[in-house]
């Protein structure tokens, strides 16, 4: 550049007038900014153009500064390079007084800052507990909107928002939100010299409203009589932010979430309540419901009875072919649904009224008793060509128990798969003769031996024994098959903030003075003792916190938990103390 004293004048282009388009940005132009500080920014993508003038004042003469012949091609218009702090030089300063050179030598300095980056704006809520699914951010209250910009060089000029599509305006003051609608907001910011940052997006919603949950029961019920058989079914609903869990709880205690269909066959027979509700994710809780039933474990019993004439003989009574067998049948709680009979092995026939046994020779009489919620029982009466047999009304009595690891806590026994089941009958009259059982909704099989049932969860074993006239008896319980562990969780006293490779393998990385602690759960049986074993040394109880560790040292913590059944889980905590 020559060296001359020349005063500069930065020509802006013209701004553009703005233009509304709904949800569309604003028009802002790029332009020239003096700052309150006095300091001049420009958009970086503007022409420059320099005029030099002898007169400070704006309407005086000044003429476009003509560029060196090897400088043409990038001046007239001429573009800023460097972004944010730029110069303009003359050689030598000059005192304006003397018009002498001012010595040491110095240059005069024209100082502009270029500006091409957009500011950042960013939200902010007064409530910060939301829920967000699919970009969407549910809360359960109304809330309050607040945009924040900033911009590192020229300054922010303003910022502007757009709610579901209406036209862009300045933001001022926090918006409030407080409709049970779906909001979207888009927003952006524009600095002193145009640069407009591209618009960001935010969608909300306010979820005032609590799920809904249904109850239904899945076979089995009876004006709130249940059998064991029955299990109860929730179904919740929530429109917006949609059902996060459903809780419920027997008889009023411990809580838990639902997964499936309740079983309740389990519980002792008589009154129960099942209380639950649900919860959305946006954290609005239902009234809890509570629904009250009765459980009926117990079949009907029937009682034969012969009516007509009959005699005695050698101490057993007989009946002659005009008696009739007259059935009873009684039930504790749903009451009786029906009695069927079959003679011979026949088809069986809905019993109305008492029946002659009118076939000669040995005759065979069954009888099937059924009550409102579907117990059931099965009974079979042997009688002789012109009499009725000594009958002998009473099945076995039958039993079982367990060999092997178990575990009862009120009505339900835990098992492992190492258990065996033994199952026993004994009969006082015609004597025992066999046993079959079944596991849940198994076909019945012979009894041989005791046997495992080798598979997790809740199990139902049905069983009848039958005496050597065929009376039968029934029973049934319920196990609960454990073969997992407990679970093993382990949290240190401070959070690592850094971590180390050793062996190509990342350690988190903490300080000699950590703590760590060890803690089990079982969901079932419950948790009964943990051990731990330190770089490979014996294992030892836990009984309390694991300190006192030593520095640069990779630390191998392997941790084993046992339940009441001796059920196993183990984990190992690895990482470094510096």
């Amino acid at each position: 550049m020559n060296r001359f004293k020349f005063s500069l004048l930065l020509i802006s282009l013209c701004a553009f007038s703005f233009s509304l388009k709904s949800q569309e940005p604003l028009t802002h132009p790029k332009k020239f900014y003096v700052s309150e500080e006095g300091k001049m920014y420009v958009h970086k993508g503007m022409p420059l153009y320099f005029r030099i003038s002898s007169s400070p004042n704006e309407n005086a003469p000044s003429h476009l500064l003509i560029p060196a012949e090897d400088s043409k091609k990038y001046a007239n218009p001429m573009y800023l390079d460097t972004e944010g702090y730029n110069t303009f030089r003359s050689p030598s300063k000059v005192d304006t007084a003397t018009k002498q050179v001012v010595y040491p030598l110095e240059d005069v300095i024209f100082e502009i800052y270029s500006d091409s980056r957009p500011p950042v704006t960013r939200f902010s809520l007064s409530n910060p507990k939301y829920y967000k699914s699919e970009n969407i951010l549910y809360f359960d209250q109304p809330v309050e909107l607040t945009l924040k910009a900033s911009d590192a060089m020229s300054g922010v000029e303003a910022t502007y928002y757009s709610i579901n599509g209406q036209n862009y305006q300045p933001f001022n003051d926090p918006v409030i939100f407080d409709k049970e609608i779906l909001y979207e907001i888009n927003y952006y910011s524009v600095d002193h010299v145009g640069n407009v940052e591209e618009p960001q997006k935010i969608n909300l919603k306010i979820d005032l409203t609590a799920p809904e949950t249904k109850l239904t029961i899945n076979t089995d019920e009876y004006n709130n009589i249940l059998s064991p058989r029955s299990k109860l079914i929730l179904e919740a609903k929530d429109e917006n932010s949609k059902v996060k869990h459903t809780i419920f709880s027997i008889n009023e205690g411990t809580e838990y979430t639902y997964k499936q269909p309740v079983n309740i066959s389990g519980l002792s027979e008589g009154e129960h309540s099942l209380t639950y509700y649900s919860v959305d994710h946006a954290g609005n809780k239902e009234e809890p419901k509570k629904y009250s039933f009765y459980i009926d474990k117990t079949p009907p019993m029937v009682v034969d009875e012969l009516i007509g004439n009959t005699f005695i003989a050698n101490g057993r009574e007989y009946s002659s072919g005009r008696s009739k067998v007259k059935l009873t049948a009684m039930d504790n709680k749903a009451g009786v649904k029906e009695i069927r009979y079959s003679i011979n092995d026949g088809e069986f026939q809905v019993y109305t009224q008492p029946f002659f046994l009118n076939k000669s020779g040995k005759l065979k009489i069954q009888t099937f008793v059924i009550d409102h919620v579907n117990n059931q029982s099965i009974k079979t009466i042997m009688t002789d060509k012109s009499t009725i047999a000594y009958v002998d009304l009473s099945g076995p009595t039958l039993g079982h128990h367990f060999e092997g690891p178990h575990f009862k806590s009120k009505d339900t026994t835990f098992i492992t798969r190492n258990t065996k089941i033994s199952l026993s009958a004994k009969d006082d009259g015609s004597g025992y003769k066999r046993i079959e059982y079944g596991i849940d909704n198994e076909a019945l099989q012979e009894y041989v031996e005791p046997f495992r049932i080798n598979k997790e969860g809740v199990h139902t074993v049905n069983y009848m024994g039958y005496d050597n006239v065929d009376n039968s008896s029934t029973n049934s319980f319920i196990c609960v098959e454990d073969n997992t562990g407990p679970e093993i969780f382990f949290r240190f006293s401070m959070i690592s903030e850094k971590t180390k490779v050793i062996d190509q393998k990342s350690y988190d990385v903490y300080p000699a003075h950590v703590v760590l602690f060890l803690s089990s759960t079982d969901t079932l049986v419950g948790f009964d003792k943990m051990t731990y074993s330190v770089n490979g040394s014996p294992s030892r109880s836990y009984n309390s916190l694991i300190k006192d560790f030593k520095e640069n040292q990779v630390y191998y913590i392997d941790v084993k938990s046992f339940d009441k059944l001796g059920n196993q889980s183990e984990k190992m905590v690895e990482f470094f103390v510096e």
